[in-house]
């Protein structure tokens, strides 16, 4: 098993202590966000609680029994008062409460109390509200008073007990005492006349159902009188329509025999029909004829003849045609017998289909009147249904109707009401002592939430601890953004050659960094020396060509022989930066067998350091990349230069750094510090791992190293007699012809 702690990528277990020492050191890096948070917090709290109005609260109780009582016995009510059973009671006390809170109450006590005209129920009556009569009103007309009350109204529903308790708030407790009490008495009212109500909507509606039972019952009966009357329903009746038709299935069945025996007389006899030799035939019927069998016997009498009379005579000889003629006049006859049996057979044939036809006819009909007496017998049955349901509904009915007209006279309620509200004495709003504490210990939770929302909002690349603790790869140093020291003319470095900045300046700190990130590539790989690498990022804009022509300017100083090469065949910029040529190089090397790798890289003004630019762009560039030829310029520059340096495009906008790092001894990755993403960045190391890349590590680009503070913070860019170098990409993500690829101001 791997130890975690030989894992970079595994999580650290932290102890408290740890966490603490963490805790202080974000507090100490996001103070003011904390601090803000914090004060706002505390200073909204003691706003709000001192501006904060008195709010009293006024309550009132009520008993809603179960059952309303039973004043007449063994007579249901129209509408039950209450509830039975355990479900059933919980379903009661939760549709009272709905009622108690609903429009349609609140609708009674505002047009019992005019309500809807009263300023203070729309809070228009507070200190400091400058309003005339009339707006007032305006405003009154266009409020939603039931809402207004309805929303105010709060019901405590006790599950062990019939008692509920209304309650309201008011910054009046004379007013809402006298609200509570409306609306006691409101749902008390409301409660009787939803019975009232009812049992009226009940007996009306009965009586036109009792009116309307009486016709359908009437109506039923005498269908049923009327088709008893014209359809013949006995037992006997059935009984003679199954008796025909069982005989007439016989007599069907016996007609089909018949018909199929003559199908297949009539098949037999036709097979020969076209033979024109009655001798030959097999069929039974004209084997088993009388002038069948005398012609087949003379027919053969002759035939014995005919070789007689051959065994002595010539085939030519008078005696022996004779006998071929009257062989030949017997073949006559057999075909014409042929024929009349043939005729003879369709005709009994054509007999037998018409008897089964007939007889067909005939079981259908009785099928036909079978099928139309069951239905008959159906319908009877409906018909009888019908009355004896319109029956009953109409005893029902009718026993309903004097029972609600019984009800309707007694008067009955289950609610009533228990405490009327008395006036409150103390606000219930705002309790100060909660309040302060209370925002205290929220302005501690939004401040460290604030302090720590920053922290993590913050996803991008800071500093070699972060690179090394979350994706476990070396970190190579950081290039300092390009600054111009106060002696320097800005004049002497050109604007398109402001990646040469190292080189310009070989004692700035740009300098030093390159050649501290040339030491650590060095010596990386002591017993393997370092041949070729990749400069690419993950994403544009990042500083990558830049870094590279850093890097390759620090290994041409201490190797003195150094080519750079223009592997971004979609948008290349290196001969920019050097001022050379790109009609020659790469994509040229690789479409001509015949080229000279030597005639094709360009020398530099920078000593040692040459340039392999990238020649006349492809129309598809990946392809160059697969070619075998690209294998073979690698090897052929590692033959002729110390250190090879391709400057690849980034990982995330195409696949070709993923290629060259399999042709190369490794891979440097560049990030904008502050501006690259982690995520972008953890998903650019795990496509290089994923082709089984070699990572040498990490450069970040752009930094301000600061004396005091937190690691690394970022400059705004290099900017020279008034003008400012900046990266400039198109929108799919390659760069762009018109600007020098530089560090932009961020």
């Amino acid at each position: 098993m791997q130890d975690p702690k030989s894992d970079p990528t595994a999580e650290p277990q932290l102890n408290p202590s740890e966490l603490l020492a963490r805790g202080r050191e974000l507090l100490a890096k996001r103070f003011w966000w904390f601090a803000v948070a914090f004060v706002a917090v505390l200073a909204a709290t003691y706003v709000v609680t001192k501006h904060q109005q008195r709010i009293y609260k006024a309550t009132g109780s009520l008993v809603i029994e179960q059952r309303a009582p039973e004043v007449l016995k063994g007579v249901s009510e129209v509408v039950n008062l209450g509830a039975q059973g355990f479900w059933g009671s919980k379903q009661y006390y939760e549709a009272q409460r709905q009622i108690l809170r609903s429009r349609e109450l609140a609708e009674l006590v505002i047009n019992r109390h005019g309500l809807a005209s009263d300023p203070h129920m729309f809070h228009l009556d507070r200190p400091g509200l400058e309003l005339s009569d009339e707006q007032k009103r305006d405003i009154m007309l266009n409020a939603d008073a039931v809402g207004a009350l309805a929303g105010r109204i709060s019901v405590d529903l006790a599950e062990s007990s019939m008692i509920a308790r209304v309650s309201i708030e008011d910054s009046d407790p004379a007013f809402a005492q006298q609200l509570v009490n409306w609306v006691l008495r409101a749902y008390r009212d409301r409660n009787l006349n939803t019975k009232r109500r009812a049992t009226r909507e009940a007996y009306k509606e009965l009586k036109t159902i009792v009116k309307d039972m009486g016709a359908k019952k009437k109506t039923s009966e005498n269908a049923l009188l009327v088709f008893e009357t014209q359809h013949d329903l006995s037992s006997n009746h059935r009984a003679a329509v199954k008796e025909d038709i069982l005989a007439l299935s016989a007599s069907l069945r016996k007609a089909e025999s018949d018909r199929l025996l003559m199908q297949q007389r009539v098949r037999s006899v036709a097979r020969h029909q076209h033979g024109g030799d009655i001798f030959s035939v097999g069929a039974k019927s004209l084997v088993s004829d009388p002038l069948t069998q005398t012609l087949k016997q003379r027919f053969l009498e002759l035939s014995i003849k005919k070789r007689e009379l051959e065994s002595v005579y010539l085939d030519k000889h008078p005696k022996v045609k004779m006998i071929e003629s009257q062989l030949v006049h017997l073949r006559k006859i057999g075909r014409k017998h042929l024929q009349g049996a043939l005729m003879g057979a369709k005709q009994e044939l054509r007999g037998a289909a018409e008897a089964e036809k007939v007889y067909r006819s005939k079981l259908k009909a009785a099928y036909h009147e079978d099928e139309a007496l069951r239905n008959a017998l159906l319908k009877f049955e409906q018909l009888t249904a019908k009355r004896d349901e319109d029956r009953g509904f109409y005893t029902m009915v009718a026993k309903r109707l004097a029972e609600t007209d019984l009800t309707g006279q007694v008067e009955v309620n289950n609610v009533s009401i228990l405490d009327e509200a008395i006036l409150p004495r103390e606000p219930i709003r705002p309790k100060k002592r909660l309040n302060y504490i209370l925002g205290f210990v929220l302005a501690v939770l939004v401040g460290l939430g604030a302090a720590l929302s920053a922290e993590l909002l913050d996803n991008t690349v800071k500093d070699r601890l972060q690179i090394e603790k979350r994706l476990g790869i070396a970190y190579l140093g950081a290039i300092p953004t390009y600054q111009l020291d106060e002696e320097d003319d800005p004049e002497d470095i050109p604007v398109e050659s402001v990646d040469l900045y190292a080189h310009y300046r070989p004692n700035s700190r740009v300098a030093e960094a390159s050649r501290s990130i040339r030491t650590n590539l060095l010596f990386m790989r002591t017993g393997n020396p370092l041949r070729s690498m990749v400069v690419t990022s993950a994403h544009p804009r990042e500083g990558k060509t830049s870094t590279s022509t850093t890097i390759a300017i620090a290994l041409a100083n201490s190797s003195g022989s150094c080519v750079i090469v223009d592997t971004d065949l979609r948008k290349p910029r290196l001969h920019k930066v050097f001022g050379l040529s790109a009609d020659s190089g790469v994509t040229s090397y690789i479409l001509n067998p015949n080229a000279d790798l030597g005639t094709l890289t360009q020398p530099t003004q920078v000593p040692g350091l040459h340039l392999l630019a990238s020649g006349p762009l492809p129309p598809d560039s990946s392809r160059i990349l697969h070619n075998e030829r690209f294998q073979s310029l690698v090897d052929e520059l590692k033959t002729r230069f110390e250190v090879v340096i391709f400057d690849s495009p980034p990982v995330e906008i195409v696949s070709d750094a993923l290629v060259l790092s399999r042709l190369t001894d490794g891979v440097v990755l560049v990030a904008h510090a502050k501006t690259t993403r982690m995520t972008a960045l953890t998903s650019t190391v795990r496509a290089l791992r994923d082709v089984n890349a070699t990572l040498l590590g990490i450069v970040l680009s752009r930094t301000t190293q600061s004396g005091t503070g937190y690691g690394y913070y970022y400059g705004r860019g290099y900017r020279g007699a008034g003008r400012r170098y900046q990266y400039r990409y198109t929108s799919d993500g390659t760069g762009d012809d018109d600007e020098p690829e530089a560090l932009r101001d961020t």
